[in-house]
């Protein structure tokens, strides 16, 4: 599965009110391109997690806003 199709994934499952901690057992612990734990970052007063990826990629969650981005 490319990054894309993961953000898809999850912001599906998002819109229908999944949480994270069951976002991450279910959909993106158990994919092949992620390689690590979420890691929490702060920007201002917005806290992300960050979930390393193959290639360098990171899969940004912004439960906040209920989405989920790649950089």
């Amino acid at each position: 599965m490319s990054p894309g199709d993961l953000v898809q994934k999850c912001n599906e499952a998002m819109r229908l009110g999944v949480d994270f901690p069951t976002l991450w057992h279910t959909t993106i612990k158990a994919d092949p391109s992620v390689v690590g734990p979420p890691v929490q970052r702060f920007e201002g007063d917005r806290t992300y997690l960050e979930i390393p990826l193959l290639r360098g990629h990171w899969l940004v969650i912004d439960d906040e806003a209920r989405t989920v981005g790649v950089r």
